[in-house]
């Protein structure tokens, strides 16, 4: 996180400030100005998103424990798209020594499917959107910078499951003649 703090103080700054001053030269282009500062902040979110991630990464890679068990076969570049945007990070592919499996257990810390591209927070969108408009629209409004496609909202409306409710069989009465 200390490096996308330090690239957005070297570089994101001076866009604030220019967007700043773009806004100051004409104030009218309030939307301008809206749009530019959201902009940057979302660069700066994806970035330590980004950062956390190959950090977490990191840590697996240098873990004593994980040394006796597991080895390093190579390193990857996964996207998951998030309510922020994009994020492209590297991950890296394990093999356990005793078994031969491979796993890239940055996924499995974090709960995410092999061929998983979208984030618990992106697919809660994508769903709130789906209920109430169309395919299409639910794919637009996935993430603020970055969409997906009508089919994908298709596939994980059509994959979701819910329990099925038992039927309850109303208690039959019987009444006593006297």
């Amino acid at each position: 996180m200390i490096k996308s703090i330090q690239q957005f103080e070297e570089s994101g700054i001076k866009k604030l400030e220019k967007v700043i001053e773009s806004f100051i030269k004409d104030p009218k282009d309030m939307a301008s100005f809206v749009y530019g500062v959201r902009d940057e902040v979302i660069a700066l979110g994806l970035d330590i998103i980004k950062e956390t991630l190959e950090d977490c990464n990191q840590m697996l890679r240098d873990s004593a424990k994980r040394k006796r068990s597991w080895e390093v076969v190579r390193t990857d570049r996964k996207k998951l798209t998030t309510y922020l945007g994009t994020v492209c990070f590297e991950k890296t592919l394990f093999r356990n020594k005793q078994t031969g499996e491979s796993a890239y257990l940055l996924d499995r810390i974090m709960g995410v499917e092999s061929h998983e591209r979208l984030t618990e927070d992106a697919e809660a969108k994508l769903l709130e959107e789906a209920v109430q408009t169309s395919y299409r629209k639910a794919g637009e409004e996935i993430s603020l910078t970055d969409q997906v496609s009508k089919q994908t909202v298709k596939n994980k409306l059509h994959k979701l499951t819910f329990p099925q409710q038992k039927e309850e069989k109303p208690e039959k009465k019987t009444v006593e003649l006297q």
